[in-house]
């Protein structure tokens, strides 16, 4: 028993050694690195990038993306670094640069020097990447935060024009674009949360986002819309919504296309607004004669 004992007094002994090593390595490491918070400018990021022999390949469109939020004047201080190893290589941040470059404006940015440059495969390996859902949460929602994410940023897209382009690069809805869509479309919450109660039959998310607008141009047409789509009994079967709703449950196991489900809603609600009676929904995207995408006009 008493060599056991011995044994585990060794071993705290030994521990505690390790750490206070590894303590010691952190503040020589600390000594040798410079922090510092600088005002980023392009001819200064011009020189940095000069120095940089080493690093992974460039991506134009991660560039365009940043210089975008600096020019919208979005870029935020966040603490983030730019890595110089102490070789003069920018072991991270060299797109931050770049982006700096081509917005033709300044930042704040932390810049610390002295890293060694073995060090690059560890950054940015662990990293969990926020989305629009997470900013929300910072913004006090609670419910339903991803749907209302999305929802934003089909509203987004819409108040752009560029619903048939959402794809493209430079349609991108960034965290920054959704907490300044929350701060301004505060009914958003109301609207996700009365359709969530379609989500077994649609896409509650471009469903709250169409709810939304149509709430804020035609009340009535967006409860009869709601109306029909929860329970359509008693609803003829050439009612606009009707047909939507046909849409939807045809083929229900296939995922429907958010792009297509707007389209029709458009062009369900013009008639809804009109009064018309729909014999069939849809919107004709191919052959020899493609549609344009509808425009809302209720």
């Amino acid at each position: 028993m008493l060599g056991r004992a011995n044994s585990g007094a060794d071993l705290i002994v030994r521990s505690e050694r390790a750490i206070q090593r590894s303590k010691a390595a952190v503040r020589r490491k600390m000594t040798e690195a410079k922090v510092a918070t600088e005002i980023m400018t392009p001819e200064r990021a011009m020189q940095l990038l000069e120095h940089n022999r080493k690093n992974r390949p460039l991506s134009d469109q991660h560039v365009h993306r940043i210089a975008r939020q600096i020019i919208e004047d979005k870029w935020r201080f966040n603490g983030d670094t730019i890595k110089v190893s102490n070789t003069g290589d920018v072991l991270d941040g060299q797109h931050r640069l770049w982006a700096c470059i081509e917005a033709k404006k300044p930042i704040e940015t932390i810049v610390v020097r002295g890293i060694e440059p073995n060090a690059f495969a560890t950054i940015d390996t662990l990293r969990k990447m926020r989305n629009g859902a997470d900013v929300l949460a910072l913004g006090g929602a609670t419910r339903y935060r991803t749907q209302m994410s999305q929802a934003l940023s089909w509203l987004l897209r819409w108040q752009r024009g560029v619903l048939t382009e959402f794809k493209a690069p430079q349609n991108r809805i960034e965290n920054s674009d959704i907490e300044e869509a929350f701060a301004s479309h505060p009914g958003i919450i109301n609207a996700v949360e009365r359709t969530m109660q379609l989500r077994g039959l649609a896409n509650a998310s471009v469903m709250a986002f169409l709810f939304y607008i149509f709430t804020g141009r035609n009340p009535e047409i967006a409860d009869r819309m709601m109306a029909t789509l929860e329970d359509p009994a008693g609803i003829g079967i050439n009612d606009p919504f009707f047909r939507l709703r046909a849409y939807f449950t045809a083929d229900s196991y296939r995922r429907k296309d958010s792009l297509m489900t707007i389209a029709l809603a458009f062009k369900a609600a013009n008639a809804a607004n009109e009064n018309k009676k729909v014999l069939s929904l849809s919107w004709r995207v191919q052959g020899n004669s493609p549609e344009q995408f509808p425009i809302l006009e209720i």
